[in-house]
């Protein structure tokens, strides 16, 4: 008698690869985000560095940065 496969086999890949595409969104909204900031910060600094935008733009890098960490991290789980 042949074994009944489980239908739940393939979802750990299909999972990953959704969380890859949503972290691969995030990654390119925060580019996008990175480059407004940028030419705000080009077009009038001084107002740019008076209210703390360019905190935030810190905090926007190390935010993309962590993120594409982790995407990298679940690639390697995929490979697996």
């Amino acid at each position: 008698m042949s074994e009944k496969s489980n239908p739940f086999d393939n979802l750990r890949p299909i999972l990953l690869s959704v969380i890859i595409g949503i972290l691969q969104l995030f990654i390119w909204i925060e580019i996008l985000v990175i480059l407004v900031m940028m030419y705000a910060w080009q077009k009038d600094s001084v107002s740019f560095t008076q209210n703390s935008t360019d905190k935030g733009l810190i905090v926007l890098v190390i935010v993309l940065i962590l993120t594409y960490l982790v995407k990298r991290n679940i690639h390697k789980l995929l490979k697996n």
